[in-house]
């Protein structure tokens, strides 16, 4: 079903690029804290990302919003609220796109919605050469979707996923286990692909009140915003910490070195929501370690210099 990538255009393709990059962006927004630093930070980041859309995914919580369809459209509302936070109202149409109604399901056949599409369309003007990147941070269904449509456009595609844990882990974390169909379908499909794993890696991203409020406090709206936002995230929060964990997606692309990581063979996604791993697979890339100071350096001058 999926076309074939030989592994020596494939181990090119995980290569860390060079210069400015094409990148779509998949994100629940509004279902925690953390996509909106990362969003902030790529758009920031002009001299490394140019970005081509964002597009708006869907989340439930487990004691809280069980309707996918609502969750992405409170994130394509938040999209716009951040634009607005950093002066760029004025977006071209099509900028931000709605994303999945609903999750992937055991057929695995796609979700239609403008996400989708806008992928498929976008990919076909890439290459192997000069793939486009998709940085997703949430439920991986519009990816999924735009592949199972489409597959031919993985030729011209490199995703960036943080998804389930590191290996050694179980994968059974928010982005897999509420999206587990459309996350097989990543694994499987022989996408080249970046995955960045949540414990133990992202989760080392982690700032607090006193340390936001100490660099980046009444610098401008949009930090006042994620100050409230951390603040507010947790009733208490004495000698607390938060992990910003999608910012690492953006900061393992804006420099290789910091970061380390593996090409291994792409493992399995059971039903049971475990990792199975067979060395005949296609090979990714698995990032092991981030630089926690590089990267949040990076992103609070970055924020308060808006």
């Amino acid at each position: 079903m999926y076309p074939f990538i030989d592994e020596v255009t494939r181990i090119k393709m995980l290569q860390f690029p060079q210069g400015r990059i094409d990148i779509l962006i998949d994100s629940d927004t509004n279902n925690e804290i953390d996509d909106q630093f990362a969003i902030a930070y790529a758009l920031l980041s002009p001299e490394r990302f140019h970005i081509r859309a964002i597009l708006a995914a869907p989340y439930v919580i487990d004691d809280g919003l069980q309707d996918p369809q609502e969750g992405m459209l409170l994130s394509y509302q938040e999209i716009f609220r951040l634009l607005n936070l950093m002066g760029r109202e004025n977006i071209p149409d099509g900028f931000v796109k709605k994303g999945s109604p609903r999750f992937m399901e055991p057929s695995k056949e796609p979700v239609p919605s403008d996400a989708a599409d806008c992928i498929v369309r976008l990919a076909k003007e890439y290459s192997p050469e000069h793939p486009l990147y998709i940085i997703a941070i949430g439920a991986i269904t519009n990816v999924a979707s735009a592949i199972q449509s489409a597959p031919e456009i993985i030729q011209n595609l490199v995703v960036v996923w943080l998804g389930g844990n590191d290996f050694s882990q179980s994968p059974d974390v928010f982005n897999v286990n509420r999206d587990k169909y459309a996350a097989q379908v990543l694994f499987d499909c022989g996408v080249p692909l970046v995955h960045v794993p949540a414990y133990y890696v992202s989760s080392h991203l982690i700032t607090s009140v006193p340390t936001l409020r100490s660099f980046i406090g009444g610098a401008n709206p949009l930090c006042d915003y994620f100050i409230e936002n951390v603040a507010g995230f947790r009733a208490e929060s004495f000698a607390t910490g938060k992990e910003i964990w999608d910012v690492s997606a953006f900061a393992v692309l804006m420099d290789p070195a910091w970061s380390t990581s593996e090409i291994t063979a792409a493992p399995i996604i059971t039903d049971q929501l475990t990792w199975s791993f067979d060395y005949r697979r296609p090979l990714m890339r698995n990032i092991r370690t981030l630089d926690r100071e590089a990267i949040m350096g990076d992103l609070y001058r970055k924020l308060k210099k808006l």
